[in-house]
């Protein structure tokens, strides 16, 4: 949700008569957002991907909200391709729950996912009593 709110935002400031309609809450970009751009054109890793997809003429109708999203989706992607990669995992009907680890005790606990630091001690203990 939070990129969505930060490109209804930066959209507010951009489209001042919008800002009341996307619940936009700035004036001004702050200085986080310019130190990557001072249009939505540099601010925004995913643009030329949505422009691409949708046609340079369609930019104008979509929510910057939603070109935020797309950017947070793609890094979301490119994580699981990586972590499908590293679990020898191609299709991702292959993966399943034995694949995850819980980085927490209270997450182990309420999902029924190992603890990272129980997940394969058996195995390991094997190999080290051999």
């Amino acid at each position: 949700m939070i990129p969505g709110f930060l490109g209804s935002n930066i959209e507010g400031v951009f489209y001042p008569e919008r800002r009341e309609a996307l619940s936009g809450h700035w004036e001004s970009l702050p200085a986080s957002v310019t130190e990557f751009g001072k249009y939505p054109e540099e601010i925004f890793s995913g643009w030329e991907a949505v422009k691409n997809k949708v046609g340079a003429k369609e930019m104008k109708n979509i929510p910057f909200g939603a070109v935020a999203m797309f950017g947070y989706v793609d890094k979301l992607s490119c994580g699981l391709q990586q972590f499908m990669a590293g679990a020898r995992k191609f299709n991702l009907s292959e993966i399943s729950r034995s694949d995850l680890m819980a980085a927490n005790r209270e997450t182990a606990e309420e999902t029924g996912i190992t603890y990272m630091a129980d997940a394969l001690d058996k195995e390991a203990k094997k190999i080290l009593a051999k």
